[in-house]
């Protein structure tokens, strides 16, 4: 486990003393300018994503309405690469958290396989 995936991300607060480092933000694509970054990413994280998928972490939840389309995979595989680049990006500014997470996730209308996500939250430092 690297140092970054000892981060804990959450979308609530933690109880005790922790500093407020800044925000960290994240987001991918599967369509358009953002593409090929997420296809960058997938392959910076395929041995990851597949111990993910081999650990149950990856799931069959989606937004798409298609179980059996790409976009749902891709889905998948978006949410965890860009919770690891949150940890990462925390980690560069010296985090133990992410507090406070939230994603937004716009699907397009007409085709639901196309989908554009953001992830942020607050990085902190617990003290003592």
């Amino acid at each position: 486990m690297t140092d970054s995936q000892r981060i804990i991300v959450t979308t609530v607060d933690i109880r005790g003393d922790y500093e407020v480092l800044g925000q960290v933000y994240v987001q991918v694509a599967n369509r358009g300018e953002f593409s090929s970054h997420l296809q960058f990413l997938r392959e910076q994280y395929a041995s990851e994503i597949d111990d993910a998928i081999a650990r149950g972490q990856i799931g069959q939840w989606s937004p798409m309405s298609n179980d059996d389309s790409g976009g749902q995979i891709d889905f998948e595989h978006a949410f965890y690469i860009a919770t690891r680049e949150l940890q990462k990006r925390a980690a560069l500014m010296g985090a133990d958290a992410v507090v406070g997470m939230r994603q937004d996730i716009d699907l397009d209308a007409e085709v639901s396989i196309y989908f554009f996500l953001q992830m942020y939250g607050t990085a902190v430092r617990f003290k003592g």
